[in-house]
């Protein structure tokens, strides 16, 4: 198991958790994750048949492999927040792979370029 594969399973039951976004109390605005989904509807609960993973489940998650580098004495590192925004997004990449998340398909879609012949 690769460094990052052990924290996989933590930022999974981070990300298909209860969707919940951050909330700016200074400017009132939320923030929203408008890249990544669950692949499969959560199937119960408050949420069931929901997708969303929120803003705020992304940013625990990241923060929480930053954490466990920290706490990790195996892993001490004087760049500690490179290392786990490489993990997280490591992490991402097999969680895509394993088809738990996604990216949109709106967001695939911006992506588009319509070629033309003229």
């Amino acid at each position: 198991m690769g460094t990052a594969q052990k924290y996989e399973n933590m930022v999974w039951k981070i990300l298909s958790g209860i969707p919940i976004e951050v909330f700016d109390d200074d400017d009132g605005s939320v923030w929203e994750n408008e890249t990544w989904e669950l692949v499969c509807s959560r199937s119960q609960g408050d949420f069931a048949g929901s997708r969303e993973i929120g803003s705020a489940n992304i940013i625990t998650a990241l923060n929480m492999i930053h954490q466990r580098i920290l706490i990790d004495s195996s892993l001490q590192s004087d760049n500690a927040a490179q290392l786990s925004q490489k993990f997280f997004v490591e992490i991402l990449n097999d969680l895509c792979k394993k088809k738990q998340i996604r990216k949109k398909p709106e967001m695939l879609r911006k992506q588009f370029t319509v070629l033309t012949n003229d």
